[in-house]
């Protein structure tokens, strides 16, 4: 399965599967680094910020590793957990940072990122 992401941007996978996210519309005529953060339902920061540069391209690709998605903890009692994510992107050379808003997420929304827990461990 990996992720599925659907038209709003929401993301459903499972703990500790890897996958890519694929951020389009950027403009190709500048630089930018694009940064991926997510929460849990307290704001709390899980794992590391992520960071790519576009390098001239209309978009950027964000590799979640399985170790990465493993953070995402499901609890034993539950089918699932949601988590939330951001997206902001900035240019140096303009000295801008830009929060981005996924689909039709508007100031104040949240884009998900619903885990469902492992179904084999694997390698």
């Amino acid at each position: 399965m990996a992720f599925q992401i659907d038209k709003n941007g929401n993301i459903s996978m499972f703990q500790g599967d890897s996958g890519l996210i694929t951020i389009r519309g950027l403009n190709p005529n500048k630089n930018f680094t694009v940064y991926f953060a997510i929460q849990d339902k307290n704001r709390k920061p899980v794992g590391e910020e992520l960071s790519v540069s576009n390098n001239n391209n209309d978009y950027v690709v964000f590799h979640l590793t399985g170790s990465y998605t493993d953070l995402l903890k499901v609890k034993k009692d539950e089918p699932c957990s949601v988590y939330y994510y951001g997206l902001k992107v900035c240019n140096e050379d303009e000295q801008r940072e830009e929060t981005l808003l996924v689909a039709s997420e508007q100031i104040g929304g949240l884009n998900t990122i619903t885990v469902y827990p492992k179904k084999v461990e694997g390698d």
